[in-house]
């Protein structure tokens, strides 16, 4: 069974007028489809190098996957503008890649974290898109394909493009965000710092309270509870600006697309607003 993201390009496709789906040429559909699924499975590998937990043997694997992944959109007859995007988007994946590697992590002392003196700052939650924003580049090519070459035209295609790709932003950082609020406790106890634990940080120290895994492990889990209205309050925010965006770039509110990226996030919103309803615990 292939991941989700090996199905992006083809759903993205039957959210177009028939008039231009019929204008796509045959087999790139597939292609991009594959392109996504070697980006997809060479970024879980690389992920879990930069978490710290990357078995050396996986890593020819993940540089044989992000090749084909590129072979194939090099290979492919698009404009120069699309290019110059594509080579862009991967430059910001490098970044995004750079930037999290040299993120000072936690010192944890026989299980005690130890408060740094400053903590990051999550200015931009849409940035967080940064690191698989690449996978939004099969619908771009879609669009780039069907683009004709009058002034006019590429203008059109320029501006499909800018919202698509916005899109995107939206929809990938809302999805990093829900994994950074599930993985909260990983990331922690790795003494990685996220743009969801980072809120349990600050409040701690708001609190003057230490996180002790070992001597006081129900600390951190009350903490979580304190600022999950937070979290669920940026989250909401980041879906509800994907469905704008989605909107923007000729996307239905039920295109399929969009209900399986940012769908299960708003079903789990709601279940959580459910279970905090039910629950009053206090520090």
């Amino acid at each position: 069974m292939k991941e989700k993201a090996y199905h992006w390009p083809r759903w993205f496709a039957a959210s177009l007028p028939p008039s231009e789906q019929r204008l796509i040429k045959p087999g790139l559909i597939e292609k991009l489809s594959r392109a996504n699924l070697c980006l997809w499975r060479a970024l879980n590998i690389y992920d879990d190098f930069l978490d710290g937990e990357g078995r050396p043997e996986t890593l020819p694997a993940a540089n044989a996957y992000y090749r084909r992944y590129l072979e194939i959109y090099y290979r492919l007859d698009l404009s120069d503008d699309f290019f110059r995007l594509f080579d862009r988007v991967n430059a910001d994946l490098d970044a995004a890649n750079l930037r999290e590697a040299r993120c000072p992590r936690l010192l944890i002392e026989d299980g005690r974290v130890v408060m740094p003196r400053r903590l990051p700052e999550f200015k931009s939650l849409r940035d967080l898109s940064d690191k698989s924003l690449a996978l939004g580049l099969g619908p771009l090519a879609i669009i780039a394909s069907l683009g004709g070459t009058t002034t006019s035209a590429r203008a059109n295609t320029t501006a499909r493009l800018t919202k698509t790709l916005n899109f995107f932003r939206y929809a990938l950082a809302a999805k990093q965000f829900a994994d950074d609020a599930r993985d909260w406790r990983e990331d922690l106890k790795k003494g990685a710092i996220s743009a969801c634990n980072v809120l349990i940080l600050k409040e701690a120290r708001r609190r003057h309270l230490s996180l002790d895994w070992k001597r006081r492990p129900i600390a951190a889990y009350l903490l979580f509870v304190a600022v999950s209205p937070k979290i669920s309050s940026r989250l909401t925010q980041l879906c509800r600006q994907t469905r704008l965006a989605g909107r923007q770039a000729g996307l239905k509110p039920r295109s399929r697309l969009l209900q399986e990226i940012i769908g299960p996030l708003e079903r789990g919103l709601t279940e959580s607003a459910r279970f905090r309803s039910k629950l009053r615990i206090s520090l």
